[in-house]
């Protein structure tokens, strides 16, 4: 009767153990969201010559000194422009209308 009461006492240890062991992976793994996978939308790459005078107009307006290197556009008419100026880049958003917008921001 001895032996049952120890083996059942050492099963009690050994299963809680395991119960705190997987609750503290849990808590030091936790499941994070990115961002840029729910706020991006998909881009497929067009032809600058094939861009708009309004977009064109619009980049040498703001940006006098940049062109424009690489032409992005999504299903919905947006555009994700490259612009080189001097030896940096810069990644710009804006509508068919040439009004720039943050992607990032709702509303």
């Amino acid at each position: 009767m001895k032996k049952i009461s120890i083996i059942t006492a050492i099963c009690v240890v050994l299963f809680s153990f395991e119960t705190v062991s997987a609750q503290e992976v849990e808590e030091v793994l936790p499941i994070t969201k990115t961002e840029a996978s729910t706020n991006q939308q998909d881009y497929k790459q067009v032809k600058i010559d094939k861009l708009s005078e309004i977009i064109k107009a619009a980049v040498e307006k703001d940006f006098p000194e940049a062109r424009i290197s690489e032409a992005y556009t999504d299903k919905i008419g947006n555009y994700k422009l490259i612009l080189a100026i001097g030896n940096d880049t810069k990644t710009v958003y804006t509508n068919a209308r040439g009004e720039w917008f943050d992607p990032n921001k709702k509303g």
